[in-house]
């Protein structure tokens, strides 16, 4: 008898949990947002350089507009002189020439962590061929 007392107990907690966990999943439903102007609009400082970007967003389902800003990490040669931009992307890094324009990428390769902690990563910058 004791049995079907734990039987019942657990089906009831079942019972109990099983729509929570549904009412959970539908409340934790993505966000869809889109652009309410063209684009996203590139941020200059003093030299010209392009140095991030800031999008207007808006959310779909209830209109709330939400401004998302985000800077570039300068890359410097050799000497210390910024030669471009690396924006944060979630695979890895988009490496941007000085007027913004999309050179290359680096990603970073988790395997060689181990070995390498201060790796940044697999570097591939394509250039245009010289005339």
């Amino acid at each position: 008898m004791q049995s079907k007392r734990t039987f019942r107990s657990n089906m009831n907690t079942k019972k109990t949990l099983l729509p929570l966990i549904f009412l959970t999943a539908a409340c934790a439903s993505p966000v869809e947002y889109r652009y309410a102007r063209g684009g996203p609009e590139l941020i200059k400082n003093e030299d010209g350089h392009v140095v991030g970007q800031k999008e207007l967003l808006r959310d779909a389902t209830t209109g709330e507009q939400y401004e998302n800003i985000v800077y570039f990490t300068p890359r410097k040669d050799e000497n210390g002189k910024i030669i471009g931009y690396e924006e944060p992307l979630a695979p890895g890094v988009v490496l941007r020439d000085l007027n913004g324009r999309r050179v290359g990428v680096r990603y970073s390769d988790l395997r060689s962590k181990g070995t390498n902690p201060n790796n940044d990563g697999v570097t591939v910058i394509i250039t245009k061929p010289e005339e």
